[in-house]
């Protein structure tokens, strides 16, 4: 995998619009968000179709594309956030320029159904993208996250491995790709694939039964996804509301499905469907050594249309 392109660090005053290309979007929620924004001194944008509610998505495909897209347009915006995940952001891909995206690049954070648009942001216009929280979910919430120190041009910080969660020995270090881990399956044998050849794939999930986890697994793993990959972490997971598994119970079947792994696997890394998640830099390089018990993040921000360092 070749190295992607940084945008530029956020700075405090700077422009940040809010796109919403998956669900609806709760009003109260976003108002809290936004909020949070403005009182850490962000002038704050919305796209035009936020407040829009489609069934199950925040306006039609058009509508949607149509919104994130005026954002890309608009030279005032220093960055993007999305209000929320839930369903749809691969439907409105085919309705995206690429060229719009990389002429100009800027940063990109959020989570869930947004893995779709990070994986297309990287394929096809060689961007970094930040996976961690939006608007009108966990920023709505008012606590202190780590995604403005990150976003500002730091590496997130070291992590400590506990011993407890290695599932797999060894040490690698790539560019970090991956998402969602139902997102990341859906996007098999599309355009937008996950390639791990040479990476460190993360993937996490919520409200899946094991049973669902290991056929999305399995899904990667057949569609060469695993192949030449150098290690994999493992984020938050939910267990889902039918089988009644606790934590232990996926923990230990975690533990049997990647035995014997020809690359290095840890679980439990605070990033995801959490309250307080961690924001980790899709496309920067990242270092894991379950041997050492540490996990070290490379710079992921830097002059516009700088390759992220190595």
């Amino acid at each position: 995998m070749s190295s992607l392109t940084c945008p530029p660090p956020l700075k405090r005053g700077a422009t940040v619009g809010v796109a919403a290309i998956s669900g609806p979007v709760d009003e109260g929620r976003l108002q809290s968000g936004v909020a949070h924004l403005e009182r850490r001194g962000y002038r704050v944008v919305l796209a035009p179709n936020v407040g829009l509610r489609r069934g199950f998505l925040a306006g039609t495909d058009e509508e949607r594309a149509e919104g994130y897209r005026s954002l890309l347009r608009d030279p005032s915006i220093d960055a993007i956030f999305f209000a929320r995940g839930g369903y749809g952001a691969s439907r409105v891909l085919s309705r995206l320029d690429p060229a719009e995206a990389a002429s100009r690049p800027r940063i990109h954070l959020g989570g869930s159904d947004l893995t779709a648009l990070f994986a297309f942001l990287a394929r096809r216009c060689g961007l970094v993208t930040y996976y961690g929280p939006m608007v009108a979910v966990e920023m709505a919430n008012g606590e202190e996250l780590d995604w403005e120190t990150v976003l500002a041009g730091n590496p997130p910080p070291p992590y400590r491995i506990p011993p407890a969660h290695v599932l797999a020995p060894g040490a690698g270090e790539g560019p970090l790709v991956g998402g969602c881990l139902s997102i990341l399956a859906s996007l098999c044998g599309t355009p937008d694939a996950i390639d791990g050849r040479g990476a460190v794939l993360f993937w996490e999930d919520v409200g899946e039964d094991t049973y669902r986890l290991d056929r999305m697994l399995t899904q990667l793993e057949r569609s060469g996804t695993f192949d030449g990959l150098h290690a994999m972490l493992i984020g938050s997971i939910s267990p889902g509301p039918r089988g009644g598994e606790s934590p232990e119970i996926v923990g230990a079947w975690l533990r049997d499905y990647f035995a014997g792994a020809p690359f290095p696997v840890v679980s439990g890394f605070p990033a995801g469907h959490l309250p307080r998640p961690r924001t980790i830099p899709l496309g920067a390089p990242v270092r894991v050594d379950a041997g050492s018990g540490r996990l070290d993040f490379g710079v992921a921000t830097g002059a516009a249309g700088a390759p992220c360092p190595a």
